[in-house]
């Protein structure tokens, strides 16, 4: 199934651990078994490339490869010296594929020429971390990445080239990064420069390295804020997550600046409509409308049911044509356009309007606004 969050249905990644050295970076916790100093000890995967151009020509249906995890950077400093990412770009290019690339770094600007034509040849999306255009504090809490400077100018330089771009402004970092004033910054900058869109978040602390590495981080440059952090935090959640509370008030602030700011807060329908089977756009695209009306303080109550019983259906209907390697994506996909207009698809979504508007997205190529939330 794709993954609605970065509209994305395969993923490759060149190292393990990173240099970046973000002293919040989830990946730092035990539940993701990075042996060795997170920050010094970075596995290559020296064959990537090799395993890449075997496995992409085995691929049965076109989606985009998201390049890049939560336990990595794909373009931290290492890569200088490797050049995985350059050969990544030029296997990709010679498929029908997608990709999507998620950094911190400035040197994604190196491979430019390579990501747009990718981008010519199907789509290219660009996603740069950054949560403050505070260059001298973010510093401090990551100091290996590029600064906020070198970041913003990548993201312009792409979008210069008609590019895909947006930014994932998390975690916005609690009496640091959250205020209205530093995230309405932050929005300004990257509504000047036209981003597409925004995925914010919130930080998580998991118990264990990676709190204890940011508790640490705070004590020595930030020591008036640690008790906060202490009380904030104080639950444990294996999740990470700080106080509920907390984090509705976060919510609605980010919600409220960037809707203001008409920057969708999901990756709009028009960058990844031509990306996928009809059946996996109409996946992504559901899931985004849940969060997006939701945050609009819409009732989504039956839309969620909607959405509960077309995830089942294709849960189900893709582990068949996953037995069947004979059959294409195609045949799949005509089966789809004639099963959306059936009474049977009705029974399963039991949403009449949630049934029309599918209709028209699928049959009649609509496109649907992220800001306006309509049909075009």
């Amino acid at each position: 199934m794709p993954s609605p969050m970065f509209a994305c249905r395969y993923s490759v990644s060149p190292y393990v651990a990173c240099q970046h050295a973000c002293k919040y970076c989830d990946g730092r916790a035990e539940k993701y078994y990075v042996e060795g100093d997170f920050e010094k000890d970075i596995k290559i995967r020296k064959n990537l490339c090799s395993v890449l151009e075997s496995n992409i020509k085995n691929i049965r249906e076109p989606g985009i490869i998201s390049i890049g995890s939560g336990v990595s950077d794909p373009y931290q400093p290492v890569e200088e010296e490797e050049s995985l990412m350059r050969g990544v770009a030029e296997i990709i290019q010679t498929s029908s594929l997608g990709a999507a690339v998620l950094t911190k770094s400035s040197l994604v600007l190196r491979d430019l020429k390579l990501w747009e034509k990718v981008h010519k040849n199907s789509s290219f999306i660009l996603m740069v971390s950054l949560t403050s255009i505070d260059c001298e504090t973010m510093e401090l809490i990551e100091p290996g990445a590029s600064n906020t400077k070198k970041r913003l100018d990548a993201i312009k330089q792409y979008k210069d080239k008609k590019m895909y771009v947006g930014v994932l402004a998390m975690p916005f970092l609690p009496f640091i990064t959250d205020g209205e004033e530093s995230i309405g910054k932050l929005g300004s900058a990257l509504k000047s420069i036209g981003v597409d869109f925004v995925i914010p978040g919130g930080l998580t602390l998991r118990p264990g390295c990676q709190k204890e590495t940011y508790f640490e981080m705070i004590s020595r440059n930030f020591p008036d804020l640690i008790d906060k952090y202490k009380d904030l935090y104080c639950e444990n959640r294996q999740s990470g997550s700080p106080k509920r509370d907390y984090s509705q008030l976060l919510n609605k602030r980010v919600n409220r600046i960037f809707s203001d700011l008409e920057i969708p807060m999901e990756i709009p329908h028009y960058i990844y409509k031509n990306s996928f089977p009809l059946y996996d756009e109409i996946y992504i695209l559901l899931h985004h409308m849940v969060s997006l009306y939701s945050n609009r303080g819409i009732d989504i109550g039956a839309l969620k049911k909607g959405v509960s019983g077309y995830s089942k259906w294709l849960y189900n209907s893709r582990k068949s044509f996953n037995r069947n390697r004979r059959e294409s994506y195609k045949t799949f996909e005509n089966k789809f356009k004639q099963f959306i207009i059936s009474k049977d698809f009705y029974k399963i979504i039991d949403n009449r309007k949630l049934r029309e508007f599918i209709i028209q997205v699928v049959i009649d190529k609509r496109e649907f606004n992220y800001n306006t939330l309509k049909l075009i």
